[in-house]
């Protein structure tokens, strides 16, 4: 028996997920001194219909900034450990991130977003998340790119994962996120949902 399984609740009414591992890092990025802040997503962003309860853990954070000028690899080892109860798999928790670079003068810059969903099978994880941010489409935010190193950012930041909208969006790939992740359920099987265990790399 896994570890994690014992701290799922026993004899809990409700279905519940355990996302245990680590916010690896990330590499391909053409900026240095990277961090990145990073949520989870349940209920498909709406707060006006919660089906998913956080029990432990935080479901959004923020990594340190990783100065290494000599390698196209930041490392983060940010941990993750989150534990939900549900009582379905609709809304089940989307992987959204944002990587900034932060220049000698202290200012952060836009790297890139991105996002992935979270597996639905119970198993280890190496997954990775390709990243973009809009390219300029004025004249004005092509010479800030070029003399500034800024480019433009979302206003609205559920652009990241709304599918829906993004195809809006004229995008540029950056770079990858690596993220490591073991994946624990019970109780699913009681709310007619069967999951087969799975070990693969996304």
């Amino acid at each position: 028996q896994s570890p994690l399984q014992g701290r799922l609740v026993a004899g809990s009414p409700m279905a519940e997920l355990h996302i245990v591992g680590s916010l690896v890092g990330a590499k391909d990025f053409e900026e240095s001194s990277l961090f990145c802040k990073w949520q989870l997503i349940t209920d498909d962003g709406r707060p006006d219909n919660k089906r998913w309860m956080l029990l432990e853990g935080n479901a959004s954070g923020q990594t340190q900034v990783d100065v290494n000028t000599n390698s196209e690899i930041s490392v983060w080892a940010t941990p993750l450990d989150i534990h939900y109860s549900t009582t379905t798999i609709h809304g089940w928790p989307k992987f959204a991130c944002q990587v900034w670079s932060q220049d000698e003068h202290g200012r952060n810059i836009l790297a890139g977003y991105g996002f992935c969903h979270i597996p639905t099978t119970p198993g280890e994880y190496d997954l990775r998340v390709c990243c973009w941010r809009p390219k300029p489409q004025s004249w004005l935010e092509y010479v800030s790119s070029f003399f500034l190193g800024t480019y433009p950012q979302l206003k609205n930041p559920d652009l990241i994962w709304r599918q829906d909208d993004r195809y809006r969006l004229n995008t540029v790939t950056t770079g990858t996120v690596q993220i490591k992740i073991a994946l624990v359920t019970q109780g699913f099987e009681k709310h007619g949902v069967l999951a087969s265990p799975s070990s693969e790399a996304y």
